[in-house]
């Protein structure tokens, strides 16, 4: 009897442990993740409340969410989230500025006083154009059908946008019901390939010197021989900066996790990290990084006022990207590490951009050879994958020894990404001219292979020559996109 007795005491003892891990915790990231997610999939992308939860909160994800119970206030705009009635979290929406967490429900009221006015962005729509004569319809129709479809009776794929242009020009697109081509969609850390552009604009605009000198922050210079103080913008945005951050989206206590949906400032949290390795020697993939280039830029704003409109003069007013929203921390600092939200056709703009070697409509908006530069291997980088905050390979296309698959169709070896969580994509292919958006909600990754996808569209056109130094505004109906 005594074994039994001693088993039902451990039991109780591991319940007891379970239950306070679940508290302590658990609880305050899966109610912040449950109120920031909600909050913006409800008041940035419109999705209906039982959708947001349902999809962006619960499917294929962890079912100790089903335990966080969440409150809609649609005449507020605010989600509020808790396990329980402990560990409230609460996030707000604001206009131009997207959603942003909370745990103070006074704090809140500041952040609703606070809305940038930003001047109207004027339309700059895409134009349309028909797939070319010369490529296969019916193959280029029949990849574009299976990739909105799902592949089992399970659903899991989820595609929801995707958005394919040729010479600069939609030929095609596709949305899941409920979804448009005016709906904004997040799009994870393809906002890090965004800031990668407000760099290259600061740059442009004479603001920053060079990507090799060291980035302003003002908590390095401040203390006397800090080894952080060396860090360049080049090392950030090569993932190379040295600091110490763990990436693991599964461990609740993992430093992404709790910058994004615990800390109250984002930035500051990444710029506390410490120094583990000598700048520029050492590659990891760090969201911190981004976030640490958006407090630079707060530095070289001169104000938060200025600071909150840098992306909307730099770069969605130029490119006419009139639904791109990036959502901030309580203290105001945009988090380009994860938070930015936009249409699939404006995502696309970002692609075309790129292409375009960073002119649009004549202009040059971004140094000559910055776009050289973001698609050149970081020197740290394993196998030459990643360039400055874009992928130069898809997930599964090389092997650990950097030898390429050669299974499936191939992608050129000229693409460059954009890659987001749950499946977002921004792919490049400068030598087929064309640009092709995937956005969804895939967290089993075996459901949606983007480097087949892409492969197989990439295949059906022909290697092209062609001056791409401008895109033109919308003069045909979308109604004459490839369906």
């Amino acid at each position: 009897m005594t074994w039994i007795k001693a088993t039902f005491i451990s039991l109780i003892l591991l319940g007891i442990l379970i239950i306070s891990a679940f508290f302590i915790w658990l609880a305050p990231v899966g109610a912040g993740y449950t109120a920031k997610i909600m909050c913006s999939a409800i008041f940035v992308n419109g999705l209906p409340s039982d959708r947001a939860r349902d999809e962006d909160i619960l499917a294929d994800n962890s079912p100790l969410l089903s335990l966080i119970t969440a409150n809609v206030d649609l005449r507020h705009q605010t989600v509020s989230a808790h396990a329980f009635g402990f560990r409230k979290r609460i996030a707000v929406y604001r206009p131009n500025l997207g959603c942003t967490l909370s745990d103070d429900a006074s704090r809140v009221e500041q952040l609703r006083s606070i809305s940038p006015l930003v001047r109207p962005i004027p339309a700059q729509p895409l134009l349309t154009a028909s797939v070319p004569g010369t490529i296969n319809r019916r193959a280029f129709n029949n990849i574009l059908s299976d990739a909105m479809d799902e592949p089992g009776p399970h659903v899991s794929r989820r595609s929801r946008a995707i958005v394919v242009l040729h010479q600069g020009k939609i030929i095609a697109e596709r949305y899941a019901p409920g979804i448009n081509a005016t709906t904004p969609l997040p799009g994870w850390s393809m906002a890090k390939s965004v800031f990668n552009a407000l760099i290259g604009r600061l740059q442009n605009e004479g603001v920053i010197p060079d990507v090799n000198t060291p980035v302003l922050i003002n908590e390095w210079q401040a203390q006397v021989s800090d080894p952080r103080a060396v860090i360049t913008y080049d090392d950030l945005l090569r993932m190379s900066s040295g600091l110490a951050f763990d990436e693991s989206y599964w461990n609740p206590l993992s430093d992404v996790v709790q910058m994004l949906f615990i800390e109250p400032a984002s930035a500051g949290f990444a710029v506390s990290q410490p120094l583990e390795h000598p700048p520029g020697t050492f590659f990891a993939y760090n969201s911190g990084t981004t976030n640490i280039l958006s407090a630079a830029i707060r530095n070289l704003s001169g104000s938060m006022r200025r600071y909150r409109h840098v992306p909307f003069d730099l770069l969605f007013r130029p490119l006419g990207m009139r639904s791109a929203v990036i959502e901030t921390d309580q203290d105001g600092y945009f988090i380009g590490s994860s938070f930015m939200h936009a249409t699939a056709r404006d995502w696309a703009k970002i692609g075309q951009f790129f292409l375009q070697d960073g002119v649009w409509d004549g202009e040059r908006l971004l140094p000559e050879g910055w776009v050289d530069y973001s698609v050149t291997p970081a020197p740290a980088a394993p196998n030459g994958t990643y360039g400055a905050h874009w992928w130069l390979e898809l997930p599964g296309s090389p092997d650990n020894d950097g030898i390429p698959h050669e299974d499936g169709p191939s992608v050129p070896g000229d693409a460059f990404f954009a890659l987001g969580h749950d499946g977002q994509s921004i792919s490049v292919i400068p030598s087929k001219d064309l640009v092709i958006v995937r956005l969804g909600l895939t967290r089993d990754r075996s459901a949606f292979d983007l480097r087949h996808f892409v492969g197989s569209i990439a295949t059906l056109f022909p290697d092209t020559v062609a001056d791409n130094s401008e895109t033109t505004v919308e003069t045909q109906s979308t109604d004459q996109v490839a369906k």
